[in-house]
């Protein structure tokens, strides 16, 4: 039984990783780039500086959440994987949102924690601005 449930898990770890990579960058992106400013939110997040985060937020990001959401949503993810280490691998990836048909890139980066790992995935704007980010324990 456990065997089975470790290769479903992978299963499903390979169909998600499969639905991020081999997408370009929309034109003009340079991965370089992106991989910097998305390691930018990476350390706000870890160093509690969640006005940071919010303020480099596009304007429509800002108006579906607040410092205090950030701050909410980071720390209990926080509490459970402990503190930042070290970053363990990262790629980027281009994608498009459904509804507008917006080009964005996404950062994603792989963290080792004190007590667990974590997925850091940070979404951009072409112009850099960040539209959204998700955390989540692996």
């Amino acid at each position: 039984m456990r065997k089975k449930s470790l290769c479903i898990l992978a299963l499903v770890c390979l169909l998600l990783l499969a639905g991020c990579s081999g997408k370009p960058l929309p034109e003009g992106m340079e991965e370089d780039t992106l991989l910097e400013k998305g390691r930018e939110i990476v350390q706000q997040l870890n160093e509690s500086q969640w006005q940071d985060v919010y303020d480099a937020m596009r304007a429509d990001g800002q108006e579906t959440t607040s410092p205090a959401d950030i701050q909410s949503y980071m720390e209990a993810l926080l509490a459970e994987a402990g503190a930042y280490q070290k970053e363990t691998d990262q790629m980027t990836t281009g994608q498009k949102l459904k509804d507008s048909g917006e080009e964005y890139a996404t950062a994603v980066f792989y963290v080792k924690h004190e007590k667990d790992d974590m997925l850091y995935r940070i979404a951009f704007s072409t112009e850099l601005e960040l539209i959204g980010f998700q955390v989540s324990v692996r």
